[in-house]
């Protein structure tokens, strides 16, 4: 079976059993999508994306299997895995001289006691400066309601890794979460940058203006057009990314992304 073949795809029990099994086998590996600075057009930044190279279904995206990642427990797993290979690869490339950040997802249930301990540790360890390192999460309820989310956000920030509210629009819209959470950055969701309506560009401009106010990096995602790209630098993003730039790539096929970085 084709990976764009959807029949008989496997039921979401037997899709957890294999996960589990992906874990030994090594099936699963990172892709990379270039973050782009909007200022000098040179790439500042890299979003680690997992990726299932599945025996049977070929490469699937996160929307395949995340969910099932957390119904059934392995999400943190997930997360440590890309940890490990995003973190190592930003240490490498810092000890090259390639001042490239990085970013991973966290999901709201992994953000409980312990993990900004246990992550900041693993910084250490790999010996990545100050902000190398920005942790994604997902905007929603679950983040703005807990007082543990926000205790582990702000320990974050305070160790010196960067917190990102990803996807600032795709659900869960609040511009009272852009004001009230720990963070160092929002990122806009694709669903606002495609969105050519004038309230899509009042919102985006009052996220902006609120995020300004803190400090906060503002990174467009799922730029794929000129339209796109013009649209995000009328709002005034710092950064962006999308097909428009380039598409997430294995880590292997990184090295003409890195031309000029090592200069900056």
């Amino acid at each position: 079976m084709g990976p764009g073949d959807e029949s008989h795809f496997a039921t979401q029990a037997e899709l957890a059993g294999q996960l589990r099994h992906a874990f030994i086998a090594g099936e699963l590996t990172a892709y990379y999508q270039p973050q782009y600075d909007l200022s000098s057009g040179r790439v500042v930044a890299l979003e680690a994306l997992c990726r299932w190279r599945h025996p049977r279904y070929g490469l699937l995206l996160p929307r395949r299997f995340i969910d099932v990642a957390e119904q059934y427990g392995l999400i943190a797993a997930v997360g440590h895995f890309m940890l490990e290979e995003s973190g190592r690869l930003a240490a490498d490339w810092h000890r090259r001289g390639i001042p490239l950040g990085m970013a991973i997802n966290a999901s709201p249930s992994e953000l409980g006691p312990g993990f900004a301990e246990t992550l900041l540790r693993r910084l250490t360890e790999l010996e990545l400066p100050h902000r190398a390192l920005t942790v994604e999460v997902t905007e929603s309820p679950a983040i703005s309601n807990s007082r543990a989310v926000i205790t582990t956000l702000t320990t974050l920030i305070d160790g010196g890794v960067g917190v990102a509210i990803d996807d600032f629009g795709a659900g869960h819209t609040s511009l009272d979460l852009v004001r009230r959470l720990p963070l160092t950055e929002v990122k806009i969701d694709k669903s606002l940058v495609q969105d050519p309506a004038r309230s899509t560009d009042d919102l985006v401009r009052r996220c902006i203006g609120i995020a300004r106010e803190r400090d906060a990096v503002i990174v467009a995602e799922g730029v794929e057009t000129q339209e796109h790209f013009d649209r995000v630098m009328h709002w005034g993003c710092d950064r962006a990314q999308g097909f428009y730039f380039a598409p997430p790539v294995p880590g292997d096929d990184l090295d003409p992304f890195l031309l000029g970085v090592a200069s900056l």
